[in-house]
């Protein structure tokens, strides 16, 4: 019995994995983990800079609220910096963890030996490089949503993970 030629118009067969389940598990934290961690910090956020835009005057127009001017938009981003280093510093120096990592019970490693990413790596090569990507007018939104949609690939590391060599893990439950 003489075989058939392939169907040209038959829709590929995946060859790759594709939800977290099907993959081997390589220690990366889940994008899931990942989401919820970051969500636990954006509250934290939240709960520190609404009062004091409210004090700063930011909300005293609304409904009809405007960007700010760009030089105050810049004294907000740095205002903003600082504080998430104040918030989340310690966290960071001792344990490669903000608080929601913390909660999550993952961790910011470099991708090269899997050790926790110094701090300084972490401030400088991962949230530095965002935030001032961000301040970019007109591109800084669109920007910042292509870095988080990288989580997305298979290896599930953000741009910032990439320019700063790291990737976010699962801890071990049995330390």
């Amino acid at each position: 019995m003489a075989q058939s030629a392939p169907n040209p118009y038959q829709p590929p067969t995946a060859l790759e994995p594709t939800t977290d389940s099907e993959r081997a598990d390589d220690g990366s934290a889940s994008r899931m983990s990942r989401f919820w961690a970051a969500m636990i910090d954006a509250v934290l956020a939240l709960i520190i800079f609404v009062p004091l835009q409210y004090l700063g005057g930011v909300y005293r127009d609304f409904p009809k609220i405007s960007a700010p001017p760009f030089p105050q938009s810049l004294l907000w981003a740095l205002g903003g910096f600082a504080i998430t280093l104040v918030v989340h510093g310690t966290f960071l120096a001792r344990s490669a963890q903000t608080i929601g990592k913390k909660a999550m019970n993952i961790q910011i490693v470099n991708a090269s030996d899997g050790k926790p990413a110094a701090f300084g790596t972490i401030v400088l090569r991962r949230l530095l490089p965002a935030s001032v990507v961000a301040q970019i007018p007109y591109v800084g939104g669109v920007l910042g949503l292509v870095n988080v949609l990288f989580i997305f690939r298979k290896d599930r590391r953000c741009v910032h993970d990439h320019i700063a060599g790291t990737r976010v893990v699962k801890l071990d439950q049995s330390k």
